[in-house]
């Protein structure tokens, strides 16, 4: 089941690649919806230079405390910018720890070529636990990073069931990660080896793998069968 979902995040990181594309390109006003294709390497380098260029200029004008003036054209959106590099950098690090892992050589492409490949070897990666959680953190990390960066909000289910710990009415579900939580910041349970006895911002969260126990526990159904 892992597997099914390191494919859904990875299949998510790859869709946003091109929204963080279009969010990098200067407009006026709301961010636009273009229909045109993904952009080529050419106009994705010119635009990488003209960011690094950018921040660079903001930097020095900083440290002489100038501050721009006159009209100016639209900057690049530095912090997708920041966002999807992060993202670039970090599926070739997953590629590698991969290919390292299997014995493969990492191949030439793109992005999204790298992302399509890792999806075909996941039943290779689940052979080997280690490398399948980190696949799996590392696609759930990528995904999360894509989606705050682009202003579009994690889905959150609110339960009906009261906290096995704290009895609030404070359980919620995160579908993409799937895991539920109790957000009740005073939440603390019985066990005197648990983090919420010495960390105040600790919640108590339940992975996929304990959800049976918990629909048990709250006598209610949250995906898996009774």
């Amino acid at each position: 089941m892992r597997t099914e979902f390191t494919y859904e995040h990875l299949a998510a990181v790859r869709a946003f690649l091109p929204e963080l594309d279009r969010a990098i390109v200067p407009s006026s006003g709301r961010r636009r919806h273009w229909n045109e294709r993904d952009l080529s390497p050419e106009r994705r380098a010119a635009m990488d230079a003209q960011a690094l260029a950018e921040r660079e200029a903001k930097e020095r004008s900083l440290a002489l405390g100038l501050k721009p003036s006159g009209a100016s054209p639209a900057p690049l959106d530095l912090s997708v910018f920041d966002a999807r590099a992060h993202i670039v950098l970090a599926v070739v690090e997953l590629e590698e720890a991969v290919c390292d892992k299997l014995d493969l050589t990492p191949a030439p492409g793109s992005t999204a070529d790298t992302i399509t490949r890792l999806i075909s070897l996941l039943d290779r990666i689940a052979l080997h636990d280690d490398l399948a959680d980190h696949v799996h953190n590392e696609s759930t990390r990528l995904r999360q990073t894509a989606r705050i960066v682009l202003g579009e909000q994690e889905p959150v289910v609110r339960l009906t069931g009261r906290c096995p710990n704290c009895r609030s009415l404070s359980l919620r579900a995160y579908p993409e990660r799937f895991t539920v939580a109790c957000v009740d910041t005073t939440c603390r349970c019985d066990d005197e080896d648990c983090p919420c006895q010495r960390e105040e911002s600790w919640r108590h969260v339940w992975p996929y793998e304990r959800w049976p126990w918990l629909a048990a526990v709250l006598r209610e159904g949250i995906g898996v069968a009774p």
